[in-house]
């Protein structure tokens, strides 16, 4: 039976208060990289233990060692008091450690039911039992209250419902230690709702749940403790009702609160984009318009039409309807190549699949855009290239071994920053930047705002696409609000509450605000 078939309510509570895990002085070296310094953390039977730190501060390492993916250097780990290996990736799940990774790790062409069984398939006469799996997966999604088909394949899902699918698989394998990994980065806020009602509810059964996320508010709706790592050590451990966030961001990064929002006042110069009626599949009749050292805002719902929006703008996707202005130039619209060579470019929302080379090293990721450049005589000048690769792993602080270090190796954090550095080195006037700060630590994000003020003082515009109402709405100059592939409301900065926007956004609102005019 999974903990999934028990009643409500059945947590073993003279479990209460012991230690499910325990580490003891644990390190992890790579070479050159000293990952986790010393970390003794333990997490007690039944309790949400947050864990926080910027990126590159262990969380990854750690996780891989308590998943058996990384083996310790150092150190001990205690299960139930007993001393463990956690050697492979096996190990860790026979003991009830489950993992749910910011990335979803699924195979994309197999049903829902096919990903939640896998490894675990149910045969009837030799043969699978493809028939009872999906029934079986369909009453354990709608138990959950995930409003999902078993029978659709993975890849028409969005990111946000695969990453409920990954959880409902973790949550039904007789879990005793589920780890989430930043598992709201990619939901709406319905899908959060559900998810939550699943923490709480596995929670209530006695499941030790390790929550890893960047916002603050989670960590205080949800956790019974939180741990903060900082360059590999464990710097603090508190009872989330006696801190407050001001205290976790200090702990993480010896700043302030006030200071992770940063905006600076910059004057806006001649109108650098126009758009006019414009419309293709997702979405229709948008207009807009974004002015030198302007940042433009787009806000609603996953699935409101947003990304698909600038994927029409940047050419990837096709137009239907209307026009883009440039510079005062007409694109045509035909493909990426013209909009790249009109001074546009897109850090897409999913920078694993979309916006890098994994596979290939960090320096490779940061020269792709302008190789030509490099090779004018069809042979890469290699000083140029060092310098323009050093040039941004500085400026950007990017955190890895060295510039031939695999992309894939690096914190989702610096892998961001890769993406952003690449189009730094190419140049452009108008930066779209699809949830540019997913997943990374709040001193990443403070990186990456004031970078976006360096492009605004010189003369570049900016289009940001944020399902985080507080970012989206505290960085703009200029609010749209798009509603099922319809842009709603448009607002000048701070014109309006949040509680109107998210109105606005899930098709509640009764009337229009001040300082706010129907699209």
């Amino acid at each position: 039976m999974t903990l999934l078939d028990q009643p409500r309510g059945t947590a073993e509570t003279s479990q209460q208060g012991r230690f499910l895990v325990e580490l003891k002085d644990v390190h992890k070296r790579f070479p050159g990289t000293h990952a986790l310094k010393g970390v003794d953390l333990a997490m007690r039977h039944g309790e949400i233990h947050a864990i926080i730190g910027e990126n590159g501060a262990g969380k990854s390492t750690l996780i891989k060692i308590l998943t058996g993916a990384h083996k310790r250097s150092s150190g001990s780990i205690l299960w139930q008091g007993r001393e463990v290996a956690l050697a492979t990736p096996q190990e860790a799940l026979d003991l009830g450690i489950n993992a749910v990774h910011q990335e979803v790790v699924l195979c994309e062409h197999l049903t829902v039911a096919a990903n939640m069984f896998l490894g675990m398939e149910q045969r009837r006469l030799g043969l699978l039992n493809e028939r009872a799996m999906a029934r079986r997966s369909q009453e354990i999604l709608d138990d959950l209250g995930f409003r999902l088909s078993a029978a659709a394949r993975l890849s028409a899902l969005t990111i946000g419902q695969q990453q409920l699918v990954a959880t409902a698989r973790a949550a039904i394998r007789g879990t005793k230690l589920l780890i989430l990994d930043e598992p709201t980065a990619y939901l709406t806020r319905a899908e959060t709702d559900q998810l939550f009602a699943l923490v709480r509810r596995l929670h209530s059964q006695g499941v030790t749940i390790a929550y890893i996320s960047h916002r603050m508010e989670e960590i205080f709706e949800l956790a019974d403790r939180v741990s903060v790592l900082r360059d590999g050590e464990l710097v603090a451990s508190r009872v989330v009702a006696e801190t407050t966030p001001e205290q976790l961001i200090r702990d993480m990064v010896a700043r302030s609160l006030g200071e992770i929002h940063h905006k600076e006042d910059i004057p806006f110069g001649e109108t650098l984009l126009s758009v006019e009626g414009l419309s293709g599949p997702g979405f229709s009749d948008v207009s807009l318009s974004v002015r030198r050292g302007e940042i433009v805002g787009l806000y609603g719902l996953i699935g409101a039409g947003r990304s698909e929006f600038v994927e029409c703008v940047f050419g990837r996707r096709r137009r239907t309807a209307g026009q883009v202005t440039i510079g005062g130039r007409a694109l045509k619209g035909v493909n990426e190549a013209e909009a790249i060579a009109a001074g546009i470019v897109l850090l897409p929302e999913s920078r694993r699949d979309q916006g890098l080379c994994l596979n290939l090293d960090v320096g490779f990721n940061l020269t792709l855009p302008i190789f030509r450049r490099l090779s004018p005589r069809g042979l890469i000048d290699r000083r140029r290239e060092a310098e323009a690769i050093g040039t941004q792993m500085r400026a950007l602080d990017i955190s890895a071994a060295g510039r031939q270090a695999p992309t894939w190796t690096l914190s989702g954090g610096n892998q961001q920053k890769i993406v952003l550095g690449k189009w730094l080195n190419h140049g452009a006037d108008l930066f779209i930047v699809d949830e540019p700060t997913v997943g990374v630590d709040v001193g990443t994000k403070l990186q990456i705002y004031r970078l976006f003020a360096e492009l605004l003082r010189k003369g570049a515009g900016i289009i940001m696409i944020s399902s985080y109402l507080p970012e989206v709405y505290d960085l703009s100059d200029t609010l749209h609000v798009f509603r099922q592939g319809r842009q709603v409301r448009s607002y000048g900065a701070r014109g309006v509450d949040h509680e109107t926007i998210l109105a606005d956004a899930m098709g509640t609102a009764k009337k229009i605000s001040n300082g706010g005019k129907a699209a």
